[in-house]
């Protein structure tokens, strides 16, 4: 077998293993991104909230519990659809703590 032969076999090997990694990459961040904590963040939310509203937890245990999750939620995010925040220099409402 000629030398140009191998060098084109390893060539094309080279495109194929790059072409492998690339598309790896790809897949891994798309499934990260997909992944969006925010989401999971909401649902857990959610959960806490049914349980508040079928009397396994107080409404003492769901705040806390809310102000340990919603600081999550803030974190690159506008905020819950449907939910106004108070103006920075307003004092906040009853049911929301400010730690």
């Amino acid at each position: 077998m000629p030398v140009s032969a191998y060098l084109a076999s390893g060539l094309l090997l080279a495109l194929v293993v790059g072409a492998g990694i690339v598309a790896i990459v790809t897949i891994r961040g798309r499934w990260l991104a997909s992944g969006d904590d925010r989401g999971d963040w909401e649902r857990t939310l959610v959960d806490y909230k049914n349980l508040r509203d079928e009397g396994v937890l107080t409404e003492e245990e769901y705040r806390k519990i809310r102000t340990l999750v919603e600081p999550r939620l803030r974190i690159g995010s506008p905020g819950l659809p449907g939910r106004r925040r108070p103006p920075s220099g307003d004092p906040p409402g009853p049911d929301i703590q400010r730690t």
